[in-house]
């Protein structure tokens, strides 16, 4: 597990479906939820950031 150098808390409402495949793919992976959606999260900034030209260091 990666040690966050400043975590923030995020709450999130999603779908009981989408909770049940983070669980799955978690438990499959050994990697905790949080881990798998900051992965999914990663990737997907660097995705937007490319059309928002977020700074580098923000994204």
């Amino acid at each position: 597990m990666k040690k966050l150098n400043h975590p923030v808390t995020l709450f999130a409402a999603i779908e009981e479906s989408q909770h049940e495949a983070l669980r799955y793919i978690a438990y499959k992976e050994k990697k905790s939820i949080a881990e798998i959606v900051r992965e999914a999260l990663e990737n997907y900034l660097k995705d937007v950031s490319k059309k928002y030209l977020i700074p580098a260091g923000k994204a």
